[in-house]
Parts: C-alpha cells; structure tokens; sequence
C-alpha cells in the first residue's frame, strides 16, 4: 500500500506543525528579530524538521509530496492575492515557493526513477538535499544575520553551512556525503539562482550518480 492510516495521520499532524511554525512561532521571532531571520527558523523548524522525521514516520513519499504542492499552492495564492504574511514574506522574494516546490520535486523525481527508495539507504539521496538546504542554508542565514547585521552572502555564513553539511553528509554517505556538503556550499553562494533550487537539485544529482550510477 503507497498510502494508509498512520501516513495520513503523520501527515495531518506535520502538516499542522509546519502551520503552527509558519503562522504563530515566526510571527513572535519576526518581532524581535526580522524577516530574513524569521525565514531561516521556518527553513529549520518546518522543512528540516519533516525532513528529518519523514523517513521514519511515513510509509512511502507520497504524502510529503501531496503535502509540499499543497502548501506550495497555498503561498502562491497568498501572494496572488497580494495577502502576503508580512512576517516573512518579502516582495520579488519567492524563496519559500521554491522552497517547496524543490521540496515535493526532489521526492517525487526520486520516487519516479525508484518506486522503491524509500525502504532503504537510498532514501537519503532525496532526503540529504533537503537537509541540506532547510539546517544547512538556515545555519548559514542565522551566522550572516548576527554577523554582518544584514542580508548578505558572507564568509562566516558559508563556513557554518560548510562544517553543518558536510559533517551530516559524511555520517550517511560517507565520503561522498562530505563531497555533497561542500557542493550544498558552493551552490548556496551562486548567483542569478535561488538556493531553494541550486541547493536541492544540484547536490540529488550528484548524489544519485555517485550512490546509484558510479
């Protein structure tokens, strides 16, 4: 079965955590410490956290696929209607929409070359990039943020990013988990891309071709 009960229901209970995070605790972090910050703890505390429990609580991607496309939808219908959550949101910024969308993309892309990932060490080809860019580019917005008091691709901000991803990449795939957390790095840093999508994308191809090709 792709689907039963105790997905449904951990998929309920994620979903309401990820809205507790996003409407109530960023509200009361964004007061005190603005909207990039804020952005960055709704990366951690939303996205990394399902991340992280997805492989464990859920029987198979699909609802955390269902349930990134929804969410994206939602936010892009928040920004249509120009109801945008002032909190957080940023005019011309769409990182929490590619934040999503890489989110949904990176499971269902993986689940459709594989049917099967899901039940073992491959599911961190897909679940390591998202890791990756909710701690990783989180850590590295927090570090800029109390370090140069502005949004700004700093060193330091890298150099957390850095020891964070490649440090979680070495214990689960070794070797080539090092190399993809030094990849997350440098793709977080690139210009003329969103590293909602350079993050993600970038490293799941060079982790699958080097876990399933090479």
């Amino acid at each position: 079965m792709i689907i039963n009960l105790n997905d449904v229901i951990w998929g309920l209970i994620l979903t309401a955590w990820v809205a507790i995070v996003t409407l109530y605790i960023s509200r009361v972090i964004s007061r005190k410490f603005g909207i990039y910050f804020t952005r960055k703890i709704i990366h951690m505390l939303g996205g990394g956290i399902v991340a992280v429990l997805a492989p464990f609580v859920f029987n198979s991607p699909i609802v955390p696929i269902i349930a990134s496309y929804i969410l994206m939808l939602y936010l892009m219908i928040v920004r249509i209607r120009k109801a945008d959550m002032s909190w957080f949101m940023e005019k011309g910024n769409l990182g929490e929409i590619y934040f999503t969308f890489s989110f949904g993309t990176i499971l269902l892309i993986m689940y459709i070359i594989d049917r099967n990932y899901w039940d073992g060490n491959s599911v961190y080809i897909a679940i390591l990039p998202l890791i990756f860019m909710s701690f990783g580019d989180g850590i590295t917005g927090i570090i800029r943020n109390f370090v140069y008091k502005k949004r700004v691709k700093g060193f330091w901000g890298s150099v957390g990013m850095l020891i964070f991803c490649s440090l979680v990449g070495y214990y689960i795939y070794n070797f080539v988990g090092l190399i993809a957390g030094i990849i997350a790095t440098i793709a977080e840093v690139l210009p003329h891309i969103d590293d909602n999508l350079s993050v993600p994308f970038f490293t799941f191809l060079f982790l699958y071709l080097s876990v399933k090709i090479f």
